[in-house]
């Protein structure tokens, strides 16, 4: 080939690179241009967002959020997934995201498989109403029921707080059922809408679904509510993470996103008209909707953030909540078979948690802080006034928590070793449930004289009553202890011996109670 070719072909090739080269550019000129020649030219950069449509969530979403990161000349971009958590913990892995939200127990399940991509940097809110289980009542009327009835249908949304919901009843109040995976009790829908229409129908009998519809249904004199997120505490808690390299590289931009997000929530707090508007443009909603929907929903301020986070030593309940939640949420995981085992590194719930934003940001003042504006104190020692026997008969049942071995020394009613670990794990249960009042059953074998065995019994739930009182502080007024010898014999099992019958007998069974269902 001659020269003369090679430079023609040269010429050719650098041209077409060339007008590729213009052509790609002309963009970025433009966009430049547009940027140089308006209020965005001061904008140092962008902060991408992971969310989906939780009312939760409206905060980061929010004008007032936008404007606070505009002033400080960063721009955010919020990304809506539609709840598909898998593909937010994969972009966070990726680092196509800076942020995302979810609840605990929504990172606990799909952050695994990316090696937990994302650090908790703050508390964002509780569900406080915003979910719940509700039923025909001349069908099912109590948690209970699903322990004895097995012909029910119930319609859930799978990978959102219904089902995990769901996952807390089955594993704390010890319903077998609700833990097989691929029972015939199963409806799964495509959102609480769908999981409402199907229970209205009757297509099934209970429906665990999120507002307005928990609303909505109610207003049907014939449905129930089993259980409410409102009578909950620290079950469904949604956090914000931050993307691992993305905190280490840009610390000062990940405190700034933490801290204008508390400021968010202050304005709110103090302007609450304007979060309805503000909501009424976002969601298109209803101002009845809307109601309904706040209602459902407590954000977490930055005194109570510090509370979580261990950080405010000062208080006298002073305890890092947010481990003790992971590792709470973790013990249902693991009783549903989700996980064989503490999925995270090393058994250790610090390895996802990142208190240092948070803590520059409380110990420097640089966000108001109303040490008034909390109610996080240790739910166990909340009052209660005192009933009568009468108003203690007139309690309805929630339901009994799961069965434990509480026991004794032989023939006595004092607690052993055994005994007092069981019970340690039946209030770390009772404290999800801080609404509801207390009955502890004791029982005996059929075996000996009546009285006796009715004496002893009683002994045995007053000794269970003593026992949460003196080491956990929870108020006398809230438990009642009531010995009932051998007068609720339990039925017995097929080939069951005779011994192991009597064994099973002698029980302490403890029930949440409460006057509102």
């Amino acid at each position: 080939m001659s020269k003369h070719a090679i430079v023609a072909i040269i010429i050719v090739i650098v041209g077409i690179l060339g007008i590729f080269i213009f052509k790609l550019a002309i963009p970025l000129i433009e966009k430049q241009f547009t940027y140089g020649t308006s209020d965005a030219k001061n904008v140092k950069g962008e902060v991408t967002i992971a969310v989906d449509s939780w009312i939760g969530y409206f905060p980061l979403q929010s004008p007032v959020f936008k404007k606070l990161m505009r002033d400080n000349e960063y721009k955010v971009t919020i990304i809506d997934d539609e709840a598909n958590y898998p593909l937010r913990m994969e972009r966070l892995k990726k680092d196509e995201i800076d942020f995302a939200v979810c609840t605990i127990d929504s990172y606990l399940l799909n952050g695994k498989s990316e090696d937990f991509p994302g650090t908790i940097v703050a508390v964002i809110d509780e569900s406080k109403g915003g979910d719940a289980m509700v039923a025909w009542k001349d069908k099912i009327d109590s948690i209970d029921k699903l322990k004895t009835l097995t012909d029910y249908k119930i319609a859930f949304t799978t990978a959102s707080p219904s089902e995990h919901l769901l996952k807390a009843i089955g594993v704390h109040f010890g319903i077998d059922n609700l833990l097989d995976k691929k029972g015939k009790w199963r409806v799964e829908t495509a959102g609480a809408g769908q999981a409402y229409k199907k229970l209205m129908k009757k297509d099934v009998d209970i429906a665990v679904i999120w507002e307005p519809h928990v609303t909505e249904s109610l207003s049907n004199p014939a449905i129930v509510k089993l259980l409410g997120t409102e009578d909950t505490e620290k079950l469904i808690v949604d956090i914000l993470l931050v993307n691992r390299p993305f905190s280490k590289a840009k610390p000062d931009i990940t405190k700034l996103v933490v801290e204008k997000f508390y400021e968010t929530l202050k304005i709110y707090e103090d302007d609450p008209a304007l979060l309805k508007e503000d909501l009424k443009r976002h969601t298109k909603m209803k101002e009845d909707k809307i109601d309904s929907m706040l209602k459902g929903v407590r954000w977490v301020n930055l005194q109570e953030n510090a509370l979580w986070f261990g950080l405010d030593k000062s208080s006298t309940s002073y305890r890092e909540e947010l481990p003790l939640s992971i590792d709470s949420t973790i013990e249902i995981l693991v009783g549903n078979k989700d996980f064989d085992m503490n999925p995270l590194p090393n058994k250790d719930p610090y390895t996802i948690i990142n208190s240092s934003f948070l803590e520059q940001i409380y110990l420097s003042g640089l966000v108001a802080a109303d040490p008034q504006a909390t109610d996080y104190a240790n739910s166990l020692e909340k009052p209660f006034s005192a009933l009568t026997a009468e108003q203690w008969d007139k309690l309805k049942v929630v339901g009994s928590l799961k069965l434990r071995p509480i026991t004794f020394s032989s023939g006595t009613s004092d607690l052993d070793e055994m005994g007092e670990m069981q019970l340690d794990v039946i209030v770390e249960n009772i404290k999800h449930y801080p609404n509801f009042r207390i009955v502890v059953k004791g029982h005996s074998g059929t075996r000996g004289d009546d009285q006796a065995n009715l004496r002893l019994s009683q002994e045995r739930a007053d000794a269970v009553k003593a026992y949460m009182i003196r080491y956990y502080n929870i108020s006398e007024n809230r438990i009642r202890a009531i010995g009932r010898g051998n007068t609720e014999p339990l039925a017995r099992q097929p080939d069951e011996s005779s011994r192991s019958y009597e064994d099973r007998l002698k029980r302490v069974e403890i029930y949440l109670v409460s006057a509102r269902l």
